[in-house]
């Protein structure tokens, strides 16, 4: 898969590593961290999947986004999630379960 590509509620984003992550409602993810000095843990940013679908994962030396990629807009909602294999999957998306076909038995007579 190449980054930003899209299925099922979840954006492809290979160069980040499998780990708990938090998604703020702007589309922000942050690896968490736990850290007894900070309620919530350490966060640090990982990447952005905006509301048009743009991917971020850096700035310019101006301090502005740099974009990475796109995907298909899709609606979310802020949570905690995980990367697993290259794949964030995002809380709160419509997720199309895949059920596989069944084989047919032949019955004896």
């Amino acid at each position: 898969m190449r980054a930003g590509d899209r299925s099922r509620g979840a954006v492809a984003i290979p160069e980040l590593s499998d780990g708990e992550v938090e998604i703020d409602p702007e589309g922000r993810i942050f690896l968490t961290t736990p850290d007894k000095s900070i309620p919530h843990g350490r966060q640090t940013f990982l990447a952005q999947v905006t509301e048009r679908g743009e991917v971020f994962m850096d700035r310019d030396g101006n301090g502005n986004p740099v974009l990475v990629s796109r995907v298909q807009p899709f609606r979310f909602g802020p949570g905690k999630s995980e990367v697993r294999d290259g794949k964030v999957t995002f809380p709160g998306t419509q997720q199309r379960p895949y059920v596989p076909e069944r084989k047919k038995i032949k019955q004896e007579n």
